[in-house]
């Protein structure tokens, strides 16, 4: 399977601050998607585009049938610590499920589209969920403690996520659980040119630094990251599972990166202002 890019980026309802947290209005839509693109000029550094599939809970394909084509990320124990937090991130490389691909077309089922370019920042969060007015589960961060309660208001879940190009031209993305959560807070920080003192307002975030992975990612290759909707008192539910309708859902986020250097020749000519983009699984079946 061959890959076609966009030179595009994603427009979407909310946007990630600065710091790498989410926002009050940063919460992904779950009627609506973000397919509405731009031409922008081609720039140095990494692209990544990202989206949302989401069914009701216990999805066969979502929670099942999809992990069976993957191949798992990090080290076996790693692998282990973030089943114990009913999370699961795993490659599709090669031919792509057709279930897969259909999900990806899905205007209702395909959500919170967004296209990103890493020259000048360095990490972004994807949120995942919230906000949840109260969020309560147990999370493991090491092998030698047991799963620890914890409790959240106002919750809202995302992955942070930090690429860096690799010399055999793929994109190697660390990827790490947070929860953000309560009201707002004042403190004081260092102003963005580092010369001075500044007041900030921000939410409170717990990072899971110890449950952090990286994978390198070729451009024909997907990452996804998801939730074992057996397991619904751990940090992965937290983060992937939602309410829509009076019905519980289940998520999973896929992201595709790529390398990208200025002068390059585009993989498709500029689709024009206002023009619709054809979604990821569509490209991805054009040869290039």
């Amino acid at each position: 399977m061959r890959w076609v890019w966009v030179r595009s980026v994603i427009v979407i309802a909310y946007s990630i601050a600065p710091c790498g947290c989410l926002t009050r209005a940063e919460q992904p839509s779950l009627t609506s998607v973000a397919r509405s693109l731009a031409p922008v000029q081609q720039a140095e550094g990494i692209q990544l585009e990202s989206i949302i599939l989401e069914r009701p809970i216990g999805d066969r394909f979502l929670d099942r049938e999809l992990w069976d084509s993957t191949l798992p990320v990090g080290s076996p124990e790693m692998q282990v610590l973030l089943s114990e937090n009913g999370l699961r991130a795993g490659v599709l490389a090669g031919a792509l499920p057709p279930r897969f691909q259909a999900l990806l077309e899905s205007d209702a089922e395909a959500i919170a589209g967004r296209g990103l370019t890493f020259a000048n920042r360095k990490e972004e969060v994807l949120p995942t969920s919230g906000p949840n007015e109260l969020s309560e589960f147990s999370v493991r961060t090491d092998f030698a403690s047991k799963p620890a309660p914890v409790s959240f208001k106002q919750a809202r879940g995302g992955i942070l996520v930090r690429p860096e190009a690799t010399s055999d031209r793929r994109v190697r993305i660390t990827c790490e659980p947070q929860i953000q959560h309560g009201e707002r807070q004042l403190y004081w920080g260092a102003s963005e040119d580092g010369t001075g003192w500044v007041k900030r307002e921000e939410l409170p975030l717990k990072r899971y630094q110890p449950l952090a992975f990286d994978v390198p990612l070729g451009r024909s290759e997907y990452l996804v990251i998801g939730w074992r909707a057996d397991q619904d008192d751990t940090l992965g539910a937290a983060l992937f599972s939602v309410e829509a309708n009076g019905q519980s859902r289940q998520r999973v986020l896929v992201i595709r990166a790529r390398q990208v250097n200025p002068g390059t020749t585009p993989d498709l000519p500029s689709l024009g202002s206002g023009g619709r983009r054809a979604s990821i699984a569509a490209e991805a079946g054009r040869p290039r």
